[in-house]
């Protein structure tokens, strides 16, 4: 701490001259840590009145939970010389807490301390006030993938039993009865088919929150050549030309990351013009102490309008005749890559189709498990 050279201030006076000038939070006290002078910025801070502080030691104001960390520490009060910083939860004169910072230290003939405080209080219960609220919201967040994952799962079992009746009465009564008879059966067949899909990627999301991540090394090569195999008939289908580059080993869940390029690469195929055979490149490149990989495509692409809300839950940009799907990929894609660290966004610079890129951070790995190239 250092003092105000206009002040002159006398061992033998105890320090009143300081204490009483400045409305800084000052005040003098002998080795053992009583006080000696208080100046009024600091009796009005714990109130207390003009004397009253005075023979009351830094341990009889502490907070009772604080008051032994306390008396230990007052034993480094005669060699501060050089100063001595802590930070003290008091107990002001009504029973309230407050809690000051303190810069203590001891003049050159070590005959008094000479302190200062700085009132804490307002910035601790600020930090506790949002420290409160992001559990809060964290148990909110928690609760309600819990609920999703719940409700998702117990809908399963009747809507199983819903599609088995409904595609029962299209496979025995469709052309046995009217036109609209059975348009009604398509329509159900349709809606529960759709519902099924809706339900499945809701509990996707959900455990996507709240299941437990299992973190090793993942060969992202190998793992997108299993995503290819299992979108092989979507892939013939559509006469798709998908371009795979070497991709690294990176430190992930194995599962939730297949999630990741299933979802980007399912997108990159179906989100293309009518008579337009899709081109998809997935690679990978350092970025910092990050991979960042890209799935590009030469489909529709999105409007500059809409790239800040394609990752919210259920915001679909075309209707399900155009382009069938729930709205909830990218979303699931977000969280994963959230998870895991990373980072995931549309690159707005491209010219034709979309380039969607995400990062992961990096892992050290045996050269063994390295991947080649």
């Amino acid at each position: 701490m250092t003092l105000p050279q206009a002040i002159d201030v006398q061992p033998d006076d105890g320090g009143s001259h300081l204490v009483q000038r400045f409305a800084a939070l000052l005040c003098t006290a002998t080795l053992d840590g009583r006080f000696l002078q208080v100046n009024p910025a600091l009796e009005a801070v714990l109130g207390y009145g003009p004397g009253e502080l005075t023979a009351c030691s830094f341990a009889a104001l502490a907070h009772p939970s604080d008051r032994q960390a306390t008396e230990e520490l007052m034993v480094e009060f005669p060699s501060a010389s050089d100063g001595l910083s802590f930070e003290l939860r008091c107990l002001r004169k009504d029973g309230s807490s407050c809690w000051l910072a303190w810069d203590v230290r001891a003049d050159a003939a070590r005959h008094i301390l000479y302190c200062s405080a700085r009132d804490l209080t307002a910035s601790r219960e600020h930090a506790a006030v949002v420290a409160n609220l992001l559990a809060e919201l964290e148990r909110s967040n928690s609760d309600l993938a819990q609920f999703a994952y719940v409700a998702s799962h117990d809908l399963s079992e009747p809507l199983r039993m819903v599609s088995s009746y409904v595609q029962l009465l299209a496979d025995r009564y469709r052309g046995r009865l009217d036109a609209d008879a059975d348009d009604f059966i398509a329509f159900a067949v349709d809606g529960a088919n759709r519902m099924k899909i809706l339900i499945d990627d809701l509990l996707a999301y959900s455990r996507a929150g709240t299941g437990t991540l299992t973190r090793r090394p993942v060969d992202c090569t190998a793992l997108m050549r299993s995503v290819l195999a299992d979108l092989d008939r979507v892939i013939v289908d559509s006469g798709a030309e998908v371009v795979l580059d070497e991709l690294p080993v990176v430190n992930g869940d194995s599962g939730q990351l297949a999630l990741v390029f299933r979802n980007l690469l399912s997108n990159a195929l179906k989100f293309v013009a009518p008579d337009v055979e899709p081109v998809v490149r997935v690679s990978a490149a350092r970025d910092g102490d990050a991979w960042r990989f890209t799935v590009q495509d030469n489909g529709i692409g999105i409007a500059e309008m809409h790239r800040d809300r394609i990752f919210l839950m259920f915001k679909r940009l075309h209707g399900r005749s155009e382009y069938p799907g729930t709205g909830i990929g990218l979303a699931l894609c977000h969280k994963i890559i959230t998870r895991l660290g990373g980072r995931i966004w549309l690159d707005g610079a491209t010219e034709i189709g979309c380039a969607f890129h995400f990062t992961l951070p990096d892992v050290e790995l045996p050269k063994e498990v390295m991947p080649h190239g």
